[in-house]
């Protein structure tokens, strides 16, 4: 087999190593695609990650081994990196809030007892069999690398309390931003907008399906919102993107009484005004992670063709080889954002 591991700022080695072995309650699984996150980007230029597992976590392939302790009728299946169902082991499971189980954190950063040792940028890798979840046949395998993405966007808008007839706001085109404003459409919302300075990739939102799209928080956006909210402001405002500035200007668009989202693990919360929030008594949430049902209820999405997510990705796949140069280019604004790395020979 063969990976890659960071030793360094903006430096990465393609090594190999044995072939896996699955040990108790683990699964091999031979990966065909995995896509360039956010936080790969940032482990790139920091040079390390949260865990070794957490650089290249959004990842598909085929399980071709089980641990002795498991079912070998699973080998073959196609599989998606996710993560499992609560433990009801740790302690906030053993005080009732299985939502917050801290075992499904770790296997989300790649800190839990039975992660691998390096990330989905590899030929191979092992992981908790509980954590990975089946690919559906009318999904694509290259559309897959998008089910963890697309469950962390639906874990947003479940978590803003998102209401039908709702109008949203989602500061932010990325893969995580896309994601957000179709699922709030798919979801009911009655008017989407985002904001982005990138032209191409406000034309992509609005492709699928956004209402408006805005370069910034600007005069244009605020004068669409006090036409389409009767002056009011819009009722969630998703924040997706990495900018000091971006929740500050997000304050200003959310309604008196409406709800702000900072998604993800990037945003700079140390610019939240409580003077704005007091003032509009709107509620602030983040958006950490998300749940198996959340990767269920996206899968059945993608399915169906309901949420498109082929847009999302650049139709030239990149070589494990070519790793280091994908991640150095930065300008990735002109077209689809999601990079997609072939693993597989």
């Amino acid at each position: 087999m063969r990976f890659a591991q960071l030793i360094g700022s903006r430096s990465l080695e393609i090594l190999p190593g044995p072939d896996p072995e699955a040990r108790p309650g683990q699964a091999v699984v031979e990966i065909d695609y995995c896509g360039i996150g956010g936080s790969d980007r940032s482990a790139w230029v920091a040079g390390e990650a949260a865990s070794p597992a957490w650089f290249g976590h959004e990842w598909t392939g085929r399980i071709v081994q089980l641990a002795h302790d498991m079912p070998d009728r699973f080998v073959g299946q196609r599989v998606v990196a996710a993560v499992g169902p609560s433990c009801g082991q740790c302690r906030p499971c053993a005080f009732g809030a299985p939502a917050n189980c801290q075992r499904v954190l770790e296997q989300i950063v790649g800190l839990d007892p039975l992660a691998a040792s390096h990330g989905g940028f590899a030929t191979h890798t092992v992981a908790d069999a509980r954590r990975l979840a089946p690919v559906g046949e009318a999904i694509d395998s290259r559309d897959a690398v998008l089910t963890e993405p697309a469950a962390v966007a639906a874990h947003a808008i479940r978590r803003s309390g998102f209401m039908l007839g709702d109008v949203v706001v989602v500061l932010g085109t990325g893969t995580i931003g896309l994601l957000t404003a179709e699922l709030a459409r798919i979801g009911g919302a009655a008017a989407v907008v985002s904001v982005d300075h990138a032209s191409a990739r406000r034309e992509l939102a609005c492709d699928l399906g956004a209402d408006a799209a805005f370069a910034g928080v600007n005069d244009g956006l605020t004068a669409w919102l006090n036409d389409h909210t009767s002056g009011l402001g819009a009722d969630v405002v998703f924040v997706c993107v990495d900018a000091a500035e971006a929740i500050a200007g997000g304050l200003g668009l959310v309604r008196p009484g409406g709800v702000i989202v900072a998604v993800g693990v990037g945003n700079q919360i140390e610019n939240l005004s409580v003077t704005a929030l007091l003032r509009r008594e709107a509620d602030f949430r983040v958006s950490l992670g998300y749940k198996i049902d959340d990767v269920r209820r996206v899968q059945t999405l993608m399915g169906a063709d309901q949420l498109r997510v082929r847009p999302l990705l650049q139709p030239v796949d990149v070589a494990l080889d070519q790793l280091a140069a994908a991640l150095n280019n930065e300008n990735q604004s002109s077209g689809p954002p999601k990079v997609v790395v072939r693993t597989s020979a």
